[in-house]
């Protein structure tokens, strides 16, 4: 039967949906016998940057092949001749002997002729690398080499191409370009962060950091000496460090105080796996610095490696294997001279840490049981040089000795040829060598001089493939490929000689540039433009600039003006000081302390305006310069990756006479890089303004109001909000038509899609039960960093508080900084009484005088209160809102009142203690008074009734542009409902005010209680202040004050009637009120809680790849599935574990005995069983060996819910013959108990004991948890604990009361909803308590059900698994 007029309530976030369904007097509606609210879980989704990054992996490891199979077909004939058993012996160097192709019958890889075998070749050439040097035949001594040595060392620098990260072409690094990124780099840091370093000459930096002869300490030193830097200037030193490759700490560079540290080490073999974790931790503009000084790094340590008149790579090579031969000769003898035979043994025959053995991670001696290779631990240099000097301490004396030390110290003994520093070599060095190498070969191998159809010789295309990249634009080349966009001129190979007659470059570009912009945030049809655009950087401009207020009070809009064109025009950085004397210069303020709303450092700026002003001068300023310079700076972020593509873009540019050659280079010198959040069309948006009646664009309004963006586009005064609105509505389907599909036309991550095809999913569901779409529907706004109190703070407390005492000097009665790092350490700073009290550097805001410490928590002397009084905001916003004082003259003074009455503005002690605290440091972030706090202070006007409007629409309208996008695309699916917001701060604060406490360690239940209180205070603040908050404000409040209450603090103290519409019942003396209602539904412990299953797709394995002496056959898997050879893990190693894709339940003999069981379906046997024909069976038969094969169940997905004797559980894994199980049984306990456990987790998380918690209400909430375990479901939970914590009891009641609440802390986690499992030591049990499992035979199980349920759980279905 359809249900007329019902609210949905959804509580949504990125593992879970909770949802709850009531009439519009709050009652829980009830169908199918169950009352309708719930939880469905599900797993997050994973972006799909890790398994873009396989796929990138596997298609580069098929290029590959494919070059090397080229390379291969054009020596094959002259190898052929020589030899032509060759080929087949490299391709079988990976087997054992009786593995290898029967034609082979030696153990040789590679040369097996009868008078030149693997040992002579490896004799002749010990590295590679002493093959190319031979190859180059430096000396021109015209020797004729064989041609298959000429193919493997051309093998070895096709599989070894060197970076692509050069623009040049010839080999040469530009010296020119590096050492303006060097003055660049220096300039940035001097003006924006405060620097004070004189530029030094490049020759100078670039000689002290290519230095092959020391180590990098004494590389910093020599810097440091350059530079002449004071020891106080501690971002220098850690700049000069990076510079030298040390280990730094990226946040000391940019002076920025936080508790993460950002390791950055340009010298680490690791450092490009770590450059996706910059990215994500640092700003764009400041990895932008980091990427080029590591570009001047590796610049600088390729002059090293060719430095001394050698013009090729090999020469280097070969002399640092000689001098490693050297080196090690003379260790070995220090060894047996000083060391005793055990000693010996230890360093060079073992893998002990810090060994040779380990160094080299490589042992064959027979001291150690097997030969060893790979994967040995502690074998950094530095590992080796600490046992090298523990060693030889004593023995300093020997000149040999010091020899070594001196050689550490600088970082050169018994150097390398693989090493971290072989990235920074580019493919251009490598390319050079292999011209010689090929060049040389002609004169006896003239194969490489025959020429194909293309018209190039065999040496020109091994060049041309040995320097070949795909450009990026072009992207998979395949026509199968599911993320491939290439736009094919014909079909057939695609060469680097003939991709411009395959491919159609410039529609392919187009197709790449179509899906590498992203959409606007605001207008989804439209692309966003560069970052560097010069209308972006003008709109970022302005948005800070029109945030700028002296005195508390926004500057006009002459003034704004002036400081864009005077600071801004040059297009460089500005700084507040830089602006704060241009203001004093004006005469518009005496002090840097009178400018408040923006940072010490502005982050936008018109670099772009700058670097074009210089290109085309005064013309720039003519619509025809300005559009051609937006063009090059569109095109110049598209192919920000291929200088050679922009290059040849720019060309036109000098064909029509606009540019020259010297401008173009320039321009090529520049980097646009990423891209803004908005797009063109947004911000040429027309608009009214109602003051004139003029249309108007929010470009043009940004310059002719002091008005940000989003003050913009939500006031009142303007109609940029109806703009937007008509804009953004599109034909969307109906709710009962949409795919998951269509989610892919929104600018939503992979996450936040999974979050909201769920949501889809339930709303879905309950319009089909419900016969019709809710009223409402109420989605919980996100909370920002401050509303979440300290969760939402990046920075401790205490680490906030000593960065802002640096400049305070102690005083008689106070050691600020010890006080402070105590109270940080026990724990009360999490007090805001007491983190105020530092924060106003013991004073009372509102008289200046000295606050008593020791009287501080006497509530009838001191309080907290708020500046803008609650009473109009809801701003517990402790760094904006909230200061400490004294009660007395609270009432007295301040009151309910603002502005802050002149009684206390007017008191200099006050104003002096203001001042001080908002000046004590440069960094916003770390001020004892942000600016924010400071005008709420100092301003004079009172609150306008716009004002008042906007306090109330904070309550009412979402900003957050996820929950709003995913709001709106639901109003669009089901357009008869209308979508209401409720903040979640009020919610919270709603379930603070009457008891309803939410533990996430008890069960599950909070999600659906956060969605059905979502409809409670959502709905009250709906009826309330409607859509409109301004209407109300301005026509019922004025009308009526009396009648129409507004106080946003007391919002439940009075009912909330709207015509027809009741809301709220206040509580009274001969009135229960609606909380009664409310109440009554928050204890039900009814809640639905369902679970996504899925099968699971991408990798086949655990990475993890073990050696054959660790592999074991039954648990490990082969390297190649497709290779019969190779499948034996025990001779070639293989993969720890297959991941399973989903599982299946198959009735079977094992011997005589009948079974039942739940197996796993391998991912990489997935597709070739389901394409077979009783695949499945087979499967059983041939992989898992059982006989009289019945396939119970093909599709077991994973986290299935199973029930077993009773207790529900999710099928989450498998580990040998057990399933993993994943609890799906919620806990039930009383409020008190429930109340009580909070204030455990609340000491578990802050170590802070609450006075509440006490030994005899432990040992009774054990007892209580012990009956659950005992009494309840859990007694038949897979390995039940309720006997077993009966029995620990006493050791439970003889510890002290901090072990009881751990303890506690990790009984319940035996309870919870997810992979349980308890560390019970404390009362004698395992660390590893409670894991889940039951064994994959589930014959003997008594009852085991599989449940079906919908996505809701309103509709259920139960089977036996015995009785499929």
């Amino acid at each position: 039967m359809e249900q007329k007029g019902y609210y949905l309530g959804l509580d949504m976030g990125t593992s879970s949906v909770g949802w709850a369904v009531t009439d519009n007097e709050y009652h829980l509606l009830r169908k199918k016998g169950k009352d309708m609210w719930g939880i469905r879980e599900f797993e997050p989704a994973e972006t799909a940057a890790e398994r873009r990054s396989h796929r990138i992996d596997r298609r580069r490891r098929q290029r590959e092949k494919a070059r090397i199979g080229l390379l291969r077909e054009y020596f094959a004939d002259a190898i052929m001749q020589v030899d032509k058993d060759f080929f087949i012996r490299l391709d079988n160097s990976k087997y054992f002997m009786e593995d290898k192709d029967p034609k082979l019958h030696s153990v040789n890889g590679i040369f097996d002729d009868s008078n030149y075998k693997d040992a002579d070749y490896y004799r002749d050439y010990p590295t590679i690398f002493h093959l190319r040097k031979a190859l180059l035949d430096i000396d021109n001594s015209k020797k004729v080499f064989d041609v298959r040595l000429v193919y493997l060392a051309v093998l070895n620098m096709f599989k070894h191409r060197g970076h692509f990260l050069l623009s040049t072409t010839d080999g040469g690094m530009s010296a020119v370009q590096i050492e303006e990124m060097y003055q660049s780099v220096i300039e940035g840091f001097n003006r924006d962060y405060g620097y004070a370093l004189e530029c030094q000459p490049f020759e100078q930096v670039l000689s002290i950091i290519s230095d092959r002869e020391i180590g990098r300490k004494r590389k910093y030193e020599k810097m440091v000496e350059l530079f002449d830097v004071a020891k106080s200037n501690k971002k220098a030193h850690e700049f000069l460090k990076c510079m030298c490759g040390l280990k730094v700490n990226a946040n000391i560079i940019f002076g920025v105080d936080a508790e993460q540290k950002i390791a950055v080490c340009f010298y680490d073999f690791s450092y490009a796996n770590e450059i996706s974790n910059l990215m994500e931790q640092l700003e764009d503009e400041k990895y932008a610095v980091i990427e080029q000084m590591k570009d001047i790094y590796d610049y600088a340590i390729l002059a090293g490696i060719l430095k001394k008149g050698q013009e090729y790579l090999s020469p280097v090579r070969v002399d640092i294997y000689n001098k490693h031969h050297e080196d090690l000769k003379l260790l070995k003898e220090l060894y047996r001279k000083y060391k005793t035979q055990k000693e010996y043994d230890e360093m060079f025959r073992s893998n002990g840490d810090g060994s040779y053995s380990a160094y080299v991670n490589s042992t064959n001696s027979s001291v150690e049981s097997k030969k060893y290779r790979r994967n040995m631990k502690g074998r950094k240099s530095e590992d080796l040089y600490t046992t090298i000097k523990k060693a030889f301490k004593d023995y300093a004396e020997d000149e040999k000795v010091q020899y070594i030390f001196t050689q550490m110290e600088n970082e050169q003994f018994l150097p390398k040829q693989l090493t971290g520093a072989n990235g920074v070599i580019p493919n251009q060095v490598h390319r050079k060598e292999l011209a010689r190498i090929l060049q040389n070969a002609q004169q006896y191998l003239p194969f490489l001089q025959e020429i194909d159809e293309s018209g190039l010789t065999v040496t020109e295309r091994i060049l041309q493939l040995f320097s070949f990249q795909i450009p990026y634009y072009v992207g998979p080349l395949g026509n199968q490929s599911k993320t491939g966009w290439v736009k094919r001129k014909e079909e057939g190979t695609i060469l680097p000689w003939n991709i411009n007659e395959k491919i159609d470059m410039k529609a392919t570009s187009e197709e790449f540039i179509s899906r590498l912009i992203r959409s606007c945030t605001y207008l989804a049809d439209e692309k966003v433009m560069p970052k560097a655009s010069l209308t972006y950087e003008r709109y970022c401009v302005l948005n800070e600039i029109n945030n700028i207020r002296i005195d508390g009070e926004r500057i006009d809009t002459q003034l704004k003006q002036s400081i864009y064109i005077a600071c801004f025009g040059e297009g460089k950085k500005v700084t507040k000081k830089k602006l704060c004397n241009h203001l004093i210069a004006q005469g518009v303020i005496t002090s840097e302390e009178q400018v408040t709303g923006i940072d010490s450092t502005i982050n936008s700026s018109l670099s772009s305006y700058g670097k074009m002003y210089k290109i085309f001068g005064d013309k720039l300023k003519e619509d025809q310069y300005w559009n051609i310079a937006e063009d090059i700076i569109y095109w110049g972020t598209v192919f920000a990756d291929s200088r050679e593509m922009f290059k040849e873009y720019l060309q036109q540019y000098i064909e029509q006479g606009v540019l020259e050659s010297e401008e173009v280079k320039r321009i090529l010198g520049y980097k646009f890089k990423d891209w803004g959040r908005y797009s063109k069309a947004l911000l040429e948006l027309q608009g009214c303004d109602k003051t004139t009646g003029e249309m108007i664009s929010i470009n043009r309004a940004m310059w002719d109001y002091s008005m940000n963006f989003m003050e913009l586009i939500n006031s009142d005064e303007f109609t940029f909000k109806n703009e937007l609105a008509q804009k953004k509505t599109k034909a969307v389907k109906l709710l009962a038509d949409f795919e998951y599909e269509d989610l892919q036309e929104y600018y939503f991550s992979t996450p936040v899609k999974r979050m909201i095809w769920q949501t889809i999913l339930v709303v879905r569901e309950i319009e089909h039960v419900m016969g019709c779409a809710p009223t409402k529907i109420f989605v919980e706004m996100t909370r920002n960093d401050e509303e979440k109190g300290d969760k939402g703070r990046k920075v401790s407390r205490g680490n906030q508080l000593l960065e802002a005492y640096k400049t305070i000097e102690n005083t008689e009665i106070h050691n600020w900084k010890k006080e402070i790092m105590e109270a940080e350490g026990n724990g009360k700073l999490r007090s805001k009484k007491l983190y105020l009290y530092y924060m106003q550097m013991g004073r009372d805001m509102y008289t200046g005088e000295e606050i008593d410490l020791a009287r501080l928590f006497d509530d009838n002397l001191y309080d907290i209160d708020h500046i803008y009084p609650r009473h109009y905001v809801k701003d517990d916003s402790i760094l904006n809102n909230l200061v400490l004082v004294n009660k007395v003259a609270n009432e007295h003074l301040k009151k309910d009142l603002y502005p802050v009455p002149d009684e206390i503005t007017s008191n200099p002690k006050v104003r002096e203690l203001w001042n001080t605290l908002h000046r004590n440091t440069r960094l916003q972030h770390c001020k004892l008074m942000n600016d924010e706090k400071y005008n709420r202070l100092i301003s004079k006007t009172p609150f306008t009734e716009k004002q008042l409007g906007d306090f109330i629409a904070r309550q009412l309208v979402q900003t957050s542009q996820g929950t709003k996008g995913i709001a709106e695309l639901l109003q669009q699916l089901m357009p008869e409902s209308r979508m209401v917001y409720a903040k979640a701060s009020n919610v919270s604060e709603f379930r603070n005010r009457n008891g309803f406490v939410k533990s996430r360690l008890v069960n599950d239940f909070h999600h659906a209680q956060d969605a059905y209180l979502n409809i409670v205070v959502g709905n009250v603040y709906d009826t309330k202040f409607t859509q409109n908050p301004w209407n109300f404000i301005k026509k019922e409040y004025a009308k009526d004050k009396e009648a129409n209450h507004y106080n946003l603090d007391k919002m439940f103290a009075w009912d909330v009637v709207r015509g027809d519409e009741t809301a709220w019942i206040a509580e009274k003396k001969d009135c229960k009120g609606t909380i009664d209602t409310v109440r009554r539904m928050m204890k039900k412990n009814t809640p639905l809680m369902t679970r996504m299953s899925f099968e699971q797709h991408g990798e086949i394995a655990n990475a993890t790849l073990c050696s054959a002496k660790k592999a074991k056959p039954d648990n490990y898997f082969p390297l190649k599935t497709s290779d019969e050879r190779m499948k034996d893990v025990t001779k070639y190693g293989g993969y720890t574990s297959a991941t399973i894709a989903y599982y299946f339940i198959v009735k079977h003999k094992e011997g005589k005995k009948q079974s039942i069981s739940i197996e796993g379906m391998p991912i990489y046997c997935k597709e070739r069983v389901e394409n077979s024909i009783n695949g499945l069976e087979n499967y059983c038969i041939e992989q898992l060996q059982y006989g009289d094969v019945q396939i119970l169940y093909r599709k077991l997905k994973i986290q299935s819910l199973i029930e077993v004797n009773g207790y529900r559980m999710h099928l989450s894994g498998k580990t040998g013959n057990q399933l993993i199980m994943r609890n799906a049984t919620n806990l039930c306990l009383e409020d008190k108990w429930i109340q009580y456990i909070k204030k455990i987790e609340k000491y578990i998380e802050t170590a802070v004991l609450n006075e509440i918690i006490n030994t005899q209400e432990n040992e009774l909430l054990y007892d209580k948890l012990v009956a659950k375990h005992v009494n309840t479901v859990f007694s038949k939970r897979p390995n039940a604990y309720g006997d077993k914590l009966k029995k620990k009891r006493e050791e439970f009641c003889s510890l002290e009361i901090k072990k009881q609440c751990k303890v506690l802390h990790e009984i319940l986690k035996l309870t919870q909803i997810g992979t349980v499992v308890a560390d019970l030591t404390l009362i004698g049990g395992a660390a590893r308590t409670g894991i889940m499992q039951i064994n994959k035979n589930i014959k003997e199980i008594d009852k085991v059900f599989l449940v079906e349920q919908s996505i809701t759980g309103l509709y259920e279905k139960k089977e036996s698994i015995l009785s499929l």
